[in-house]
């Protein structure tokens, strides 16, 4: 009975755990204002697109109820091999991981692309 126990409260606190980690959002990205009311803001992340939902979610916060206008935008890629490359060792990595059934290698990491924006509240 006792093992039922501490099977039971080892399940609960890591299901506890798993749902108080669902919850967490990604947090926004700093925003600066700048001068005649433009704004200035970067997301990071993993891909491309990712980093610019984070930015332009950022801007949504900040504009609230109207609507976020772009003035300028600059993407920044980080990663360890430049794009191109990082591309094709990912391919070629997904080919030989499923002929031999090791899954694809990851070489990503999560601030491998800036999405910088300056945009206004309209």
């Amino acid at each position: 009975m006792n093992i039922f126990n501490k099977t039971a409260g080892l399940t609960t606190t890591l299901a506890a755990v798993l749902v108080l980690s669902a919850c967490q959002s990604t947090p926004s990205s700093p925003v600066i204002q700048r001068a005649n009311s433009i704004y200035e803001t970067t997301g990071i992340a993993k891909t491309k697109v990712k980093a610019q939902q984070n930015a332009i979610d950022s801007a949504q916060k900040t504009c609230r109820s109207k609507q976020v206008i772009i003035v300028d935008d600059n993407v920044k890629y980080n990663g360890i091999l430049n794009e191109s490359t990082g591309r094709m060792v990912g391919q070629v990595g997904a080919v030989v991981g499923s002929i031999f059934g090791t899954g694809t290698p990851d070489l990503s990491r999560d601030d491998d692309y800036e999405y910088t924006i300056n945009f206004r509240c309209q």
